[in-house]
């Protein structure tokens, strides 16, 4: 019984040792109020992780002056020879309702798209035009991987 328990605790900390390691968080300052798959998110200062959890494909969103947590997943676009130096979001503006809709993070070629949700696809039904608008990563604030 002891043994298990100490081979439990010894895994339960390797698992977090490595999920933790390979984390990338990044800063942005978004100015607008937007639609996070089925989330309306308040303006605010975000930390992002566009690997949550070590899952390539697991975005999380997180505003810790607004008190607001919220997690998606997306699917890989671009994966050219372009690595981007400077991490990006990527919104879709239709009138003035703003919709997230790709994640980029510094030195990876392939980024993360999000699926159209229900909301925005309607949206984009009724709203003829699109702008898309990027937000870059803070300045001053460096890579933080845990």
């Amino acid at each position: 019984m002891r043994n298990r328990s100490f081979a439990t605790l010894g895994t339960l900390a390797l698992l977090a040792a490595a999920s933790a390691f390979g984390q990338q968080k990044l800063r942005y300052d978004i100015p607008f109020e937007f639609h996070f798959a089925d989330t309306v998110m308040p303006a605010g200062q975000y930390e992002v992780n566009a690997a949550a959890n070590n899952v390539r494909h697991f975005l999380s969103l997180e505003c810790y002056t607004c008190q607001v947590h919220a997690y998606s997943t997306t699917f890989g676009i671009g994966g050219g020879g372009n690595l981007p130096d400077q991490g990006r979001l990527v919104f879709n503006k239709y009138g003035e309702t703003y919709f997230l809709s790709e994640v980029w993070t510094p030195g990876d070629s392939q980024g993360g798209g999000l699926t159209k949700s229900k909301t925005e696809s309607e949206t984009a039904r009724t709203t003829p035009s699109v702008a898309r608008i990027t937000v870059p990563v803070r300045k001053g604030v460096t890579i933080a991987r845990r």
